[in-house]
């Protein structure tokens, strides 16, 4: 007994140290805190009206930038890296910001990747770098600099989509490639590259909506005027980055598959895969595509038998996707 009673009593004491020992990091912190914040003011000053910034100073307009928050506890520079990618604007990394009680207390917390620009009150944060396209835009020359270079990247997020159907359109008039293979591809991303049934960009969407199968709805529904009526609109027109290629589905000949009592009609696919390069305005290579469903399956998945044709379907043109371009492209449809 008298042992589970010293036990009792160190752990009491141990409660006691640290709890004391975090009240006094927490008033340590707290008044560092308040003498940081006010010693930045002339340092602040002095770093945002600089023609070009050097690490130090972007640490501090990243520093009084989120030392303004009173959420966040302790902001310190470690290692700090700068990129100039553009007249009057940067990338910025190494601000530790701690806004946990832990991590102040401790010396952890996050890293943020921003983007800082010059404008009319010097330089400021414009906001964090993956959503400012790795921080690729103007300086902005107005008041609310974060608001004008999320508006500039909007744009040009846009743009390259609206690049990409002008080049799709000017290269389908031109006249076919006699190539079945696209050589010397470097190797596409999906990011790089969109998908695209050719009938979206058409005026007529009728004949189209009436397939089993069909691909970039979800595009066609964010980004083509005569889809907006056909269902909701679902976000904005945009790419992550520039749109270098575009898979083409062209010539589609498919008839609506309808299954009644044990038979089936329709369940044929043919059409051509092309693939267009935006900067060219021109078809590198094509390939046919066909795919009939085989009746056997009619017995085995009566019940599932659209969704089994649409995945066949899908796999017959990611195939032809991957020989078209030798397996320098995988697409995701």
């Amino acid at each position: 007994m008298r042992i589970l009673k010293w036990l009792v009593g160190g752990l009491l004491v141990v409660a006691l140290l640290l709890g004391g020992a975090f009240v006094w990091g927490v008033q340590r912190v707290s008044r560092a805190r308040a003498a940081r914040v006010e010693a930045l003011g002339p340092l602040l000053a002095r770093a945002t009206a600089v023609a070009s910034l050097s690490p130090e100073e972007a640490c501090l307009v990243v520093e009084g930038h989120y030392m303004k928050r009173s959420t966040v506890l302790t902001a310190d520079c470690r290692r700090a890296t700068l990129e100039v990618t553009g007249p009057g604007v940067v990338k910025f990394r190494g601000l530790v910001v701690a806004d946990a009680w832990d991590d102040a207390l401790l010396g952890g917390g996050y890293v943020p990747t921003l983007c800082l620009s010059k404008g009319p009150r010097g330089w400021e944060v414009a906001g964090f770098s993956h959503q400012l396209l790795d921080c690729q835009f103007d300086a902005p020359t107005g008041p609310e600099p974060a608001k004008e270079a999320l508006a500039q990247v909007e744009r040009r997020r846009r743009a390259w989509v609206d690049d990409a159907f002008v080049a799709v359109r000017d290269a389908l008039t031109r006249p076919a490639s006699d190539k079945a293979v696209c050589e010397g591809l470097p190797a596409l991303s999906k990011w790089d590259v969109l998908v695209l049934d050719a009938d979206l960009l058409g005026e007529d969407l009728s004949s189209r909506l009436q397939r089993t199968t069909r691909i970039g709805d979800m595009l066609g529904y964010q980004c083509i005027p005569a889809m907006m009526g056909q269902g909701l609109n679902l976000g904005p027109c945009a790419a992550n980055q520039f749109i270098s290629h575009v898979v083409v589905i062209d010539d589609i000949d498919e008839r609506p598959l309808e299954v009644v009592g044990s038979r089936y009609s329709g369940g044929r696919y043919a059409a051509m895969v092309k693939l267009v390069d935006v900067r060219k305005h021109e078809v590198l290579c094509q390939r046919e595509v066909s795919f009939q469903l085989p009746e056997k399956l009619l017995l085995v998945k009566r019940q599932d038998l659209n969704s089994e044709y649409r995945k066949q379907v899908r796999a017959a043109l990611h195939q032809a996707v991957e020989q078209l371009t030798q397996g320098s492209l995988t697409a995701e449809f």
